[in-house]
This record gives structure tokens, C-alpha cells and sequence, in this order.
């Protein structure tokens, strides 16, 4: 299984006024990685449209470990942390690290696909299935119920 790697730049954009990466910035930088997974595999904004469909995330999180200040470089690591047997359901963890290896946050977000004509939860087309499917797993990798409870 692969586990990807994208690296950003802090931008000036992307700091606070106690100069180092503002909280919202970090879901920022994932969401860009995620972006960037998505098309190297030959899934990009495109085939969303064609699809009529987009992720909706249910919960997002954030644990920030080291300060980082501008025009650092950033590592983030992408793997799934969740996911259903159909890809239906998902969890995707992101590890960010610092140029010295050392990690700076980690950021996860769950969610579901939704069909944007029905607006309702769906599974996602095969190529996509596919592709989740071949990312790495975490350690603590869990299975995802297609039914969740009420």
C-alpha cells in the first residue's frame, strides 16, 4: 500500500498574529495534500463534476505539537485511518511533519460522499473505490460500519 507525501510552503497567508501557522491553515495544507493524491491517481476536480458528487465531512480535528513559523516547509503525510467496505464512509489521517522530521501536527477528518443531485450519501464510483483502497493504512486502521447508528 502507498503512503503519500506532498509538501507546502508556509505562506505569509498562512500565519497568525502570533506569527507562527494559524489552526485553520492546517486543514488548509491537508485538504491540498488530499487534492493532490487524488489527482496524481487521475481523480480531479473533473471527475467530481462528471460524477455530480463531493465529500461532506462530518467531524475534523486537529493536534498541533510543534510551532511552525513562515516559510517553513511542511511534509504531509496522507493515510486512511477509516474506511468502509464500500468507501462509502471515510476517515483520513494526515500526519505534518517539519524539514528536521520531527512532527509538527496531525489532522483528521471523517466524511461521507454525497450525490449532489439526490443530496444524499453515496458510494463512490470504482476508480475512486480503487483508489482509496491502495492508500496506506494507520496502525489503528478501523473498519467503518456501512449503517451508522442512530
Amino acid at each position: 500500500m502507498e503512503t503519500f507525501r506532498h509538501t507546502v510552503e508556509v505562506r505569509w497567508s498562512d500565519c497568525d498574529a502570533n506569527q507562527h501557522v494559524r489552526h485553520s491553515a492546517y486543514a488548509d495544507f491537508c485538504t491540498h495534500a488530499r487534492i493532490e493524491w487524488l489527482k496524481l491517481h487521475g481523480f480531479g476536480f473533473e471527475q467530481f463534476q462528471q460524477h455530480a458528487f463531493g465529500p461532506v465531512i462530518f467531524k475534523e480535528w486537529t493536534e498541533y505539537l510543534k510551532e511552525v513559523k513562515m516559510s517553513e516547509r511542511l511534509t504531509v503525510e496522507v493515510r486512511i485511518a477509516g474506511l468502509s467496505q464500500d468507501s462509502s464512509r471515510f476517515a483520513i489521517r494526515h500526519d505534518l511533519y517539519k524539514a528536521d522530521g520531527k512532527l509538527a501536527a496531525r489532522h483528521e477528518v471523517s466524511g461521507a460522499w454525497l450525490d449532489l443531485k439526490a443530496r444524499k450519501l453515496m458510494p463512490p464510483p470504482a476508480d475512486l473505490h480503487t483508489i482509496f483502497s491502495q492508500l496506506a493504512h494507520t496502525e489503528d486502521f478501523t473498519e467503518i460500519p456501512l449503517k451508522q447508528p442512530t
